[in-house]
């Protein structure tokens, strides 16, 4: 009994020991988290050079984005993609993909005000790509494949047409028989 008293002590000693050390370590993670958070919220993301991490460039994308300023934002969630993480690449690229969908909607608006209807922009199709490079990276990543089938349902030429499902999961074919969007039941589809 008297042995096991003198592990014990020394035992909870370094287990506190240890404890202490990490309660240090994350909590200077997240002062340093704070920090770039406070400065890419003030906007000194924008005036001095970021760092090259793709974290930081996608939270500076995400705050260029909530600030209206989508020129920055594609620069900066292209910055952050190809890390060699499919995960972070496929958030980086449908990030992308919902800049381009603003983007497109907020063109396709103005150009419906100024001229007319039916205006089928680049930015629609940007939008698609970045969604498809997103759904290759990471199939089962919903929001992803929920916005590719929105943009197709809604795009301003596209909608007049109908679309079905190929043999890829995630091209979409023209389908000229109803002018209705008709999709196979799978698993993975994004609209009801």
């Amino acid at each position: 009994m008297v042995r096991l008293s003198r592990l014990v002590a020394p035992l909870a000693w370094a287990a506190f020991v240890l404890a202490i050390a990490a309660s240090l370590w994350f909590a200077v993670l997240l002062l340093r988290t704070a920090a770039v958070n406070r400065w890419i919220a003030d906007g000194v993301a924008a005036a001095a050079p970021l760092s090259s991490d793709p974290r930081v460039r996608y939270a500076a994308g995400w705050q260029a984005e909530r600030a209206l300023r989508y020129a920055d934002a594609v620069q900066l969630y292209t910055d952050a993609q190809n890390t060699g993480d499919p995960v972070r690449d496929a958030q980086a690229w449908f990030a992308l993909g919902n800049v381009y969908f603003k983007t497109g909607i907020a063109a396709s608006r103005e150009y419906e005000q100024k001229v007319g209807p039916v205006f089928e922009n680049a930015q629609f199709d940007l939008a698609r790509d970045a969604y498809r490079s997103a759904l290759r990276l990471q199939p089962d990543l919903s929001g992803a494949r929920y916005n590719l089938e929105l943009l197709e349902r809604l795009a301003p030429v596209r909608h007049l047409q109908g679309w079905r499902r190929n043999t890829d999961p995630i091209m979409l074919v023209p389908d000229k028989h109803n002018g209705w969007t008709s999709m196979q039941d799978d698993n993975k589809r994004g609209l009801p």
